[in-house]
């Protein structure tokens, strides 16, 4: 099991819950467009909202998103969504490109040695479509 001293440069993180029916109001219009279409936009912008309010009642400093690790997902419209939000949330967000410098590829690396889990899919659950 790894301790606090394994991870020198620790943060605090909350995990949220996922939220299908949300996800399904906002998204659900938006089946049949194609990958980075309006249904992701929907969905970072219902993802970073919820993540923006929860940093606020936690008193956090910043939000950030690990989706911009991923080649399939536009860090720019991440990152633009994000920096709204902090604007009104009044809490920061964590600009990010993690995918640059071969960050997806050193993000395999790192679960495996840490044995975290590695999500097959973006998240869109789109049963019922």
């Amino acid at each position: 099991m790894l301790s606090q001293a394994d991870y020198p440069n620790s943060v605090s993180m909350l995990e949220c819950e996922y939220g299908a029916e949300a996800f399904e109001a906002v998204a659900k219009p938006f089946w049949d467009e194609p990958e980075g279409g309006q249904r992701c936009l929907k969905c970072f912008e219902l993802r970073l909202g919820e993540t923006a309010r929860r940093a606020k009642d936690c008193g956090f400093d910043c939000f950030a998103s690990s989706l911009s690790v991923s080649p399939h997902k536009n860090a720019a419209l991440l990152n633009e969504i994000g920096d709204r939000l902090a604007d009104g949330s009044g809490v920061g967000y964590l600009r990010s490109d993690f995918k640059k410098r071969d960050g997806y590829k050193r993000s395999i690396e790192l679960s495996k040695k840490y044995g975290l889990y590695r999500q097959s899919y973006c998240g869109c659950k789109r049963e019922g479509k």
